[in-house]
């Protein structure tokens, strides 16, 4: 090979010397020749030859937490010179994770993807699992090269990322030592807390617990859905509870043996559940001196409201098969919501400035001495804070909890509180919030509208709320006219069969919401051309049709209309003359003689919320629901103060007390209390 080129060096020089030149410039000019041949046929190659190649990459986070939302951004680049025919990117989202479609997406890049054309996509997902675990995502592309149909694959994509962090509390509640009677079946109750800190609400969790061999279960809050398995439909964010878990040991049961339990969290995904967190716990039996249990308001599990006066019964007895002397009974009450100044015990010592109650033989002969067998009480008072305000989020999932302590050994009650709730109903002719402007005047006058702001303030200060109705109804000759609320969803309910049908031709939930004039053609003009009839018969004749255009006779019949009402429609805009245009006004006037044409019976308000977070009210403003009303005072009211709206109730189910909660407040009449522009008078005039 290397002889040839030799040969084939020598004859490109010997040419060159014949054309004259020496024998150095000979060899550099068939160097560069060379080269160019080189360079040319690289060229050919490059360029002119076809050569298909497609870059293709995924980036994203190297870690996430579980429950993030991340992102991940797909680059894939024509870097050949063929263009690409009907190119798919396929993207595979990695194992147990939630994308915003579906788990495999296909994606079509348009008809072609030149030589040097770049495509740059984005998807997102949440990654679930347990800490230290991997997840991976996968992306390819499909397409067809020139105008070979066959489809073919490039090279596949690969991006990983590390499940950094459970972002959930998961606690096993389990003593280090666990009280046992040989001699009778034993209760034991336990509690797995959760609480979470993913900043949005996930769904579809499920708790597992594994029991110890011997341990029967007995019962739960809330209730097990499938064997040792509890379903958790949702979870908010700073969103926790508690699942409380009552069963025995048999009669018998070994003293210092160890048991074990464990629980795990997973989440169902796509049918499958996914472990995310695993806790355990090891507790060893002992043989106790005493059992102990406790009522409170003559029950034994009991969910106190704030505010509410609590009777306490301690009960203790003397399992052991010999007399005690000389006992004194402790119990420490902990927990912000107890008024510690209520306390009331006639029989105990209750140092002030403290949280115990001591109780000793001198008043309770059962701790001067307690026979084998025998059991005795001690009891008390105490009352919940009325209006205890959490100063942040560690304190929501309300409970009181009380350690009982006689000789050494220590049990403990807890309570679950109820949530306090609070409904509040205000009402402004002059609306201090603006929400709305109240056209008319106050005191209302017969026969005249006058509209009203009616505000609801909702607050709930520790737990969890779901469900939530608030709901009151407005008497007759009040008429609903349009909401703002904060959240949730409001509905307005009129009996079907208590309507009067003024206008049975015009639909019920017919609103009047565009401008209407001259030369327009619609059912809206009709509507309005029935109206009219009614109202400027003068104007608008019996015997003329009503054809939804809106000419000369609907022209003169809205003026007639807008002089009619001239102060509510012309003066409130400054107009001398009407216009004949159905303006912001005019409609406004036309849909009150709707509505008011319409219930004979009262109609329910009703405000609806899915989930209310702890805090509403106290760690952040309440939540508002306003409202505008229409009132038209009849004769028989004049002189007399008129109801606006009647009581107001609210509903609702408490997620940590499994309880239903509610509150109220008064109605709201023609007096308007909140309202410090206007008179306190309030007569019908």
């Amino acid at each position: 090979m290397i002889e040839t080129i030799k040969e084939k060096l020598k004859s490109a020089i010997s040419f060159f010397k014949t054309r004259e030149f020496s024998e150095r410039s000979a060899l550099l000019t068939t160097i560069l020749a060379f080269v160019l041949i080189l360079v040319v046929f690289f060229l050919i190659i490059r360029v002119v030859l076809p050569r298909t190649k497609v870059e293709i990459n995924i980036s994203g986070p190297e870690t996430a937490k579980v429950g993030e939302e991340i992102t991940y951004t797909v680059t894939c680049k024509n870097t050949g010179n063929v263009v690409l025919k009907n190119p798919e990117l396929v993207f595979n989202y990695p194992s147990f994770s939630l994308p915003e479609k579906s788990l495999i997406e296909t994606i079509i890049l348009g008809e072609s993807l030149y030589p040097n054309e770049e495509k740059v996509l984005n998807f997102k997902a949440q990654l679930f699992g347990t800490e230290g675990e991997r997840r991976e995502a996968k992306t390819w592309l499909n397409y067809s090269k020139g105008k070979q149909p066959a489809i073919k694959m490039s090279k596949v994509a690969n991006f990983s990322s590390l499940i950094s962090e459970v972002p959930i509390d998961f606690i096993l509640d389990i003593p280090k030592k666990i009280p046992i009677s040989p001699k009778t079946e034993t209760e034991f109750i336990f509690r797995l807390r959760y609480f979470s800190l993913i900043d949005h609400t996930i769904s579809n969790l499920k708790l597992s617990i594994n029991f110890p061999f011997d341990f029967t279960f007995k019962e739960s809050m809330p209730p097990k859905t499938e064997e040792q398995k509890w379903e958790i439909p949702k979870l908010e964010y700073l969103g926790g509870k508690e699942a409380e878990i009552t069963g025995s040991f048999p009669q018998g049961q070994e003293i210092g043996k160890e048991l074990d339990f464990s629980a795990q969290l997973f989440i169902n995904l796509n049918g499958q559940d996914v472990l995310l967190k695993e806790v355990s716990a090891r507790s060893v039996t002992y043989e106790p001196n005493f059992l102990f249990s406790q009522k409170i308001n003559n029950q034994e599990k009991y969910f106190p409201y704030s505010g509410e006066r609590l009777y306490y019964e301690i009960y203790f007895k003397n399992i052991q098969d010999k007399p005690l002397r000389d006992l004194v009974l402790t119990t420490v009450l902990e927990g912000n919501l107890y008024d510690l100044s209520t306390i009331e015990t006639p029989l105990g010592e209750f140092p002030k400035g403290g949280n115990s109650i001591s109780w000793n033989g001198e008043k309770i002969p059962q701790l001067r001495y307690l026979t084998p067998g025998e059991e005795g009480k001690v009891e008390f008072w105490v009352q919940l804070k009325e209006d205890f305000k959490p100063k942040d989020l560690t304190e929501t999932n309300a409970l009181i909890k009380n350690r009982v302590i006689l000789a050494g050994f220590e049990a403990e009650f807890r309570n679950r509180v109820n949530s306090q709730i609070k409904i509040s109903q205000e009402g402004y002719f002059k609306d201090k919030y603006g929400f709305f402007e109240n056209p008319g005047q106050h005191p209302p006058q017969v026969n005249e509208t006058t509209n009203y702001t009616i505000v609801w303030k909702l607050e709930n200060y520790y737990n969890w709320i779901e469900n939530a109705i608030i709901k009151a109804t407005l008497p007759s000759g009040v008429y609903f006219r349009s909401v703002k609320p904060t959240h949730g969803e409001m509905k307005v309910i009129t009996d079907p069969l208590q309507m009067k049908g003024s206008y049975p031709e015009i639909p019920t939930t017919f609103r009047f919401e565009k401008p209407l004039y001259e030369g327009l053609s619609s059912e809206e003009v009709r509507y309005l051309q029935i109206i009219l009839k009614r109202e400027v018969p003068y104007w608008y004749p019996a015997n003329v049709p009503t054809t939804g255009y809106f000419g000369r006779t609907t022209l003169a019949a809205v003026k007639g209309f807008q002089e009619k009402y001239r102060k509510e429609i012309l003066e409130s805009q400054n107009l001398e003359n009407p216009t004949g245009y159905v303006d912001e006004v005019t409609r406004l006037k036309l849909n009150e003689l709707l509505i008011k044409g319409m219930p004979l019976g009262p109609t329910e308000v009703i405000w609806e919320i899915e989930n209310i977070n702890p805090g509403v009210g106290v760690l952040e403003d309440p939540w508002i629901a306003a409202f505008q009303i229409a009132f038209v005072p009849d004769l028989i009211q004049r002189g007399k103060i008129a109801t606006l709206i009647n009581e107001v109730i609210f509903s609702a189910k408490d997620q940590w007390t499994e309880m239903i909660v509610s509150s109220s407040d008064e109605p709201i009449d023609t007096t308007l209390p909140d309202d410090l522009t206007v008179e306190k008078v309030g007569k019908i005039r």
